[in-house]
């Protein structure tokens, strides 16, 4: 489940990076729709609910190593954006 949480996780990071790209497009693009620019950069149709599914298996399967969730998601952003940023 955290292999899928981390996916998810990149997928979320990699849109919001689109979205900061395609926000000084926005006329030219999308009409001056932000909604537009959203839907492109994020597939929420598949990604909100498989986000939400991995994230609450996730939770319930923690081990309850002594290390807050927020620690588990917040290192997993961090590798993925390595990731991202490597390009691997």
């Amino acid at each position: 489940t955290f292999h899928f949480m981390a996916l998810e996780i990149r997928a979320l990071l990699k849109g919001i990076c689109y979205l900061a790209e395609e926000i000084f497009h926005l006329q030219s693009r999308y009409r001056g729709s932000f909604w537009r620019a959203l839907s492109a950069c994020f597939s929420l149709r598949w990604h909100g609910p498989l986000l939400l599914v991995c994230g609450s298996a996730y939770a319930a399967l923690l081990d309850g190593d002594g290390q807050p969730l927020g620690l588990h998601l917040g290192l997993a952003s961090l590798c993925e954006l390595l990731i991202l940023a490597l390009g691997l």
